[in-house]
């Protein structure tokens, strides 16, 4: 995960604890101005942290700056790492439009005039085209996080 920034503020409030250390003594006039300078040029929150290790409060208060949250992303076709291309959901609307229409029909052909096979085409159908559609996909591009 990225490091978390520092504020202009934040560098402030860091510059002002370590002047206070000065004039306390802990700090030599050397080591003043090395974090002094390290402060300045801080970017990110353990360039900050570090140079207060060593001593005791007041130190800068980084605690407002939260992490930013990971945009989630979401893959709502298939789980297991797939992702649907429009070949793919060509053939599941095929395989669900034979189950939802041609079921029904074969089921009617089948009692009026005794097309028993009509069912076992319409089934046929709907299940190689539903496979084949899970089957084509392609893998899911990679990311850092796939736990969404």
């Amino acid at each position: 995960m990225a490091e978390i920034r520092v504020s202009s503020a934040e560098r402030a409030e860091a510059l002002t604890a370590l002047e206070a250390h000065h004039a306390s003594g802990r700090l030599s006039r050397t080591e003043y101005e090395l974090r002094r300078r390290l402060a300045t040029e801080a970017r990110v929150r353990p360039e900050l942290e570090i140079l207060f290790e060593d001593l005791p409060a007041p130190h800068p208060d980084l605690s407002a700056a939260v992490a930013p949250r990971r945009q989630r992303r979401v893959y709502p076709e298939w789980p297991g790492g797939r992702a649907a291309t429009r070949a793919t959901r060509v053939l599941d609307v095929i395989g669900v439009l034979s189950l939802l229409v041609g079921l029904p029909a074969a089921i009617v052909a089948t009692a009026v005039a005794g097309l028993w096979w009509t069912l076992v085409l319409v089934v046929g159908l709907a299940v190689v085209s539903l496979v084949l559609g899970v089957a084509l996909m392609p893998p899911r591009p990679e990311t850092e996080d796939h736990a969404g």
